[in-house]
């Protein structure tokens, strides 16, 4: 029974049914993690990657698996150890956080390469933006397993650039504050970490454009509250509650929710900038 293979289906990560947010990985879902995300079945040449390298930061490592930094270190030399991963070059500026599993092929056979090379066309806007190698970002203090790759996988300003790029009647974004950035980085970081981030910015430009064409969205509601940039980066879920039309329909009317609106405000909030939208019957 303990012979043969199954496929693990990558996108398994963003399952609703299956994750479980806040809960730490075990050593098991750590491994998988490894094998069927960070280390891809393509060689990525821009990043100077091979099928199944990896660059990896103790930081970001410890944010995903939900461990801290220590425990992800002690991983690490764990696996070292046992031959499962081998650490790439032996120069201080690659060295620190560049990775590759042992045996891939045996995960990740290379007839399935072709198939790896199919995914979403939006990788390449993505890797435009990318402060190469990978998914590295070390943090200050970090042991000298992780150090020296520079970069993080994704810019968070690829939001940024998405924004200004389809907005045309919402907030304009006059400045990156620190604060946006860091929003910005936990929305792609998660996106990451469930392994949909191509399909996050895709959906991303889409709710953009959509919130444009919405007439509660763009301030035509009784307030006259349009959805800025801040609303959207400020959760993994307002982006989708535009999609999936939670906000459709007219907007209020000027009375402020009297008996002939449209719609009106509940009187409530889920977020600090975000109000809830309810259509009159």
């Amino acid at each position: 029974m303990y012979r043969g293979y199954t496929c693990l289906w990558r996108k398994i990560w963003s399952n609703a049914v299956l994750v479980e947010p806040g809960k730490p990985f075990s050593r098991l879902e750590a491994w998988l993690y490894i094998t069927n995300v960070l280390a891809t079945g393509i060689e990525d040449k821009d990043a100077g990657l091979k099928r199944g390298e990896f660059v990896a930061s103790i930081r970001q490592l410890a944010e995903c698996f939900n461990w801290s930094r220590g425990a992800v270190l002690r991983f690490f030399e764990t696996i070292l150890q046992n031959s499962m991963i081998m650490r790439v070059g032996h120069s201080a500026g690659q060295e620190a956080g560049h990775f590759s599993v042992c045996n891939y092929a045996t995960y990740n056979p290379s007839r399935n390469a072709e198939r790896d090379t199919q995914r979403d066309t939006f990788k390449e806007s993505i890797n435009k933006t990318k402060d190469r190698p990978g998914f590295a970002e070390a943090s200050p203090g970090a042991p000298a397993l992780f150090k020296a790759s520079a970069g993080a996988g994704v810019s968070p300003k690829i939001l940024v650039d998405i924004f200004q790029q389809n907005n045309q009647s919402l907030p304009e974004v006059k400045a990156l504050t620190s604060e946006r950035l860091k929003k910005c980085r936990s929305r792609i970081n998660q996106a990451e970490r469930d392994g949909c981030l191509e399909q996050y910015l895709t959906d991303f430009t889409e709710a953009v454009k959509k919130a444009q064409q919405t007439p509660f969205l763009r301030g035509e509601g009784a307030r006259g509250w349009r959805a800025g940039f801040d609303w959207f980066i400020a959760n993994q879920v307002n982006i989708y509650k535009v999609l999936e039309g939670k906000y459709d329909g007219p907007a209020a009317g000027s009375n402020k929710g009297g008996a002939n609106d449209n719609a009106c405000f509940n009187g409530g909030r889920t977020g600090r900038s975000e109000p809830i939208y309810v259509p009159r019957q």
